[in-house]
């Protein structure tokens, strides 16, 4: 197996998922790096190896404040190991900052794999890891307004459109969607057949 594929996290049939390392720099850098990849998650593009690093260092530490299992995973295409981009399943932060006890599915995909089902797939994916690895009975996803592609994901994925909120991250504006374990189990083919 490719060395880039261990430590896994969860796995789709395209995707793995593992956490990130600091030999991911390069590779995160040209996800990063790219100002329409950040444009809807609130920072700046990140333009050195050195920015990119520290940015992984900050990534290493705030999953190890997150409950057992939850964080940002770095995730790969198993056919090529090649980085697509970053699937995240963490507490969403407050106006305030500090972490509350909605938990935040998310995805970051490098431009040069838009338009390949990847964010489709691994938002699946989180909510299989989230409701059956870890046993969570809710998650949830925000999405800036004018971000038309995580707006379609949202809903593809099955997530239901609860209207607009400003109860995270800092009190801007974001569409939020929410689904619970019960309404995504009976979302599953296997529940649609009996």
């Amino acid at each position: 197996m490719n060395s880039n594929l261990t430590d896994i996290v969860f796995e789709t049939p395209r995707l793995v998922a593992r956490p990130w390392r600091l030999e991911d720099a390069e590779a995160g850098l040209n996800l990063y790096g790219d100002p329409e990849v950040v444009r809807f998650i609130g920072m700046q593009p990140i333009t050195t190896h050195a920015g990119m690093l520290d940015m992984l260092e900050r990534i290493q530490r705030r999953n190890e404040m997150f409950p057992r299992g939850m964080g940002g995973f770095a995730t790969f295409e198993r056919e090529t190991g090649e980085l697509v981009g970053n699937l995240l399943l963490k507490p969403l932060p407050g106006v305030s900052g500090s972490l509350t006890f909605d938990i935040e599915i998310g995805w970051h995909l490098r431009r040069s794999q838009w338009g390949r089902g990847f964010a489709s797939e691994g938002g699946r994916g989180l909510l299989r890891y989230g409701f059956t690895t870890l046993g969570l009975d809710r998650l949830h996803a925000v999405v800036e307004p004018p971000n038309q592609r995580s707006l379609n994901v949202a809903k593809a994925i099955g997530l239901i459109h609860d209207g607009q909120t400003q109860r995270y991250y800092s009190g801007i504006e974001l569409e939020h969607f929410q689904l619970d374990k019960a309404e995504w189990t009976t979302q599953q083919p296997a529940a649609r057949r009996s």
